[in-house]
């Protein structure tokens, strides 16, 4: 059996190896760390402890000694704490006095030795405690134990756990070695032959593969597995694109540098007229003097594939065994090694010789079309200067016509006030003077109150007369541009309420109708003129209570989205869903529902809406209706604030 190629140092196995020994030797470490920093507090406590035990034994076994000056006693008393090699240093001070009284200190032979001044140790532990004779403090007590003997038992510990980390760490490795050359590298080695066998082409015809290796297992042998499917898949691949390659629609073909050809398919032979492939091989040793139609073409294709690789969508024309002209559309590529060098040319080939043919009658047609597009737009233009002057025509008699209703509305009300005037003075002398001869004769009694009714017809019509001319009035003034707007702050529910009782008497001539009114709380204030205010308002709740003959009208106002809105519901016939737009036009009125009912047709004269919707629109805001027949209407209208955009 041959060596396995891999190594413990340059292999998966030397990796798995290395990072179990990194693993445990981190883990090692930390757990040691852990022991150390435990030892270390360890010892560090049962110094602190011991200084802290000797210090209070010391200041309670010194107290007396201390207050009678007995300075030999403590002196012997000290020597006796310095017995203990761990006490480096021993002060005792008296109260009120800066110089220790008795001290002992290490030398550098570690002997106890008396000092005169406050000890300057390094590494020491110091503990100091009050002296306190009777309850009376008489000095002070300080006890300082080194580390020294501490810091060699953690030197100990810390080589101990050196050690082990050094042994764990040998014997893991050399186990897990073994393991992994037996269980990986070995395996992986027989894959390795297996996959040379295979690179080598030692497999079987009809997709079977060069025998799997054998004593693989777990996971290396799903790997094996997986790469026998792999090869079995690759050569079914390989078969399948073979024949893609030798039943292919277009042309498929593989061109040296020089131009000949390498490799094509059947159905590039038949393309350009040929029985086989091998007989298109032998004739097309220089394609560009066989095959194109302009030799010339494949030199400047060449120049092109060295600057971007590759060329698509590009049509030739070619040359057919019979010399026929063909239009080819070709996409050809420059295959490169791993170094950049240029190898060979690929690239497919399609007849497009019928599209081109199609493309070229549709070109003409097209500069047909274009010609005629061309005609019937000056027509469409010349007309289109015809429109605009009849346009301009149409604004001149707009305009005129504008002044006319203003002239004639002005002109009008002056006699309409005489007549009126007249026609109530007639009334009211009539009634005066003449009523009364008519008393006890039946016909002059009848004839009086027939002439008081024409007279009341009289009075009536013309106040209506009076109200269409106040609106055409209205309306042209706003059309114009010639209308006076008295803008101010108003609150809003003052105009509401105000509007409300100015058609009270309305609805007090119907007892059917409810009417209810709904005003939020708090309403912003608008700045708007406050009679055109009321002129909206009132116009909506007038035709409320005049198509409205039971049931009930309701307004409601409230804020939304920054803006006033004011809602007139009514439980009338209802606007045709045809008419809603249509009302807001001058002159309009619906011809079924609230405006107009069977048989008789409601007074009117259908500019109340279109003069709402002039001066709601004036303002930034919108009025718009909903209604569905049968069930009643809602005209809306919405009025933005002060420094809101409707």
């Amino acid at each position: 059996m041959l060596l396995p190629r891999f190594s413990l140092t340059r292999s998966v196995g030397g990796a798995v190896v290395l990072t179990l020994v990194c693993v445990n030797t981190l883990l090692l470490t930390a757990f040691g760390a852990l022991d150390y920093v435990g030892e270390k507090r360890r010892l560090e406590t049962e110094l602190r402890v011991g200084a802290s035990l000797a210090a209070s034994q010391l200041a309670e076994n010194l107290a007396q000694p201390l207050w009678f000056l007995e300075k030999d006693y403590i002196s012997q008393l000290l020597d006796g704490i310095m017995q203990n090699e761990r006490v480096a240093a021993i002060v005792v001070t008296e109260r009120g006095s800066g110089k220790p009284f008795v001290g002992l200190v290490r030398d550098r032979g570690w002997r106890p030795a008396p000092l005169s001044s406050q000890p300057a140790l390094d590494g020491v532990l110091s503990e100091k405690r009050e002296i306190r004779y009777e309850g009376r403090p008489v000095g002070t007590v300080e006890v300082q134990l080194t580390r020294r003997y501490m810091d060699r038992e953690l030197k100990a510990s810390l080589t101990g756990i050196a050690l082990r980390i050094l042994c764990l760490n040998a014997a893991l490795g050399l186990v897990a070695a073994l393991v992994v050359r037996w269980r990986v590298i070995l395996p992986l080695a027989r894959l390795e032959r297996y996959a040379a066998r295979v690179r080598l082409g030692d497999a079987g015809q009809g997709g079977d593969s060069a025998a799997m290796p054998e004593g693989l297992r777990w996971e290396l042998a799903s790997l094996g597995r997986t790469m026998h499917e792999t090869v079995q898949r690759l050569t079914a691949t390989e078969r399948k694109y073979r024949d893609i390659f030798e039943h292919a629609t277009e042309g498929i073909f593989q061109t040296t540098l020089d131009g000949r050809m390498l490799s094509a398919n059947i159905a590039l032979a038949r393309m350009l007229g040929y029985d086989s492939v091998p007989e298109l091989m032998e004739s097309s040793v220089d394609v560009a003097m066989n095959l194109y139609h302009d030799k010339d073409e494949r030199g400047r294709i060449m120049e092109r594939l060295r600057d971007v690789d590759s060329v698509t969508g590009l049509q030739v024309r070619f040359k057919r065994r019979d010399g026929q002209t063909m239009w080819v559309l070709l996409n050809i590529r420059l295959v490169r090694d791993a170094a950049g060098n240029a190898l060979y040319t690929e690239g497919t080939l399609a007849d497009v010789t019928a599209r081109v043919r199609a493309e070229h009658r549709l070109e003409i047609l097209n500069r047909h079309l274009r010609d005629a597009v061309r005609e019937r737009t000056q027509r469409l233009a010349e007309k289109a200067e015809e429109l605009e002057a009849a346009n301009a025509r149409l604004q001149e008699l707009d305009r005129l016509k504008s002044g006319f209703l203003a002239t004639v509305s002005h002109d009008l009300r002056t006699p309409l006030t005489s007549i009126m005037g007249f026609a109530k003075l007639i009334n009211r002398d009539f009634g005066k003077f003449f009523v009364p001869f008519a008393a006890g004769h039946e016909r002059l009694t009848a004839q009086a109150a027939r002439i008081a009714s024409n007279l009341a017809i009289i009075e009536h019509e013309g106040e209506r007369l009076t109200r269409l001319v106040n609106d055409f009035l209205d309306l042209s003034k706003i059309e114009s541009g010639r209308a006076q707007w008295r803008d101010a702050v108003v609150d809003a529910a003052e105009v509401v309420t105000a509007a409300v009782d100015a058609v009270s008497a309305d609805f007090a001539a119907k007892p059917d109708v409810r009417f209810s009114m709904e005003l939020e709380e708090h309403l912003p204030p608008l700045f708007i003129d406050p009679d055109r205010l009321t002129q909206v308002l009132v116009n909506l709740l007038g035709n409320a209570a005049k198509f409205t003959d039971e049931g009930h009208v309701r307004l409601r106002a409230f804020v939304a989205d920054d803006m006033l809105r004011v809602e007139v519901a009514d439980s009338g016939q209802g606007v045709p869903h045809d008419s809603l737009e249509k009302i807001f036009d001058k002159f309009h009125q619906a011809q079924l529902g609230d405006t107009v009912s069977e048989g008789q047709r409601r007074k009117g004269t259908g500019l109340g809406l279109a003069i709402c919707r002039q001066i709601v629109e004036h303002y930034g805001g919108r009025i718009w209706a909903e209604s569905e027949l049968g069930c009643g209407s809602v005209f809306s209208m919405e009025l933005p604030y002060p420094g809101t955009s409707a």
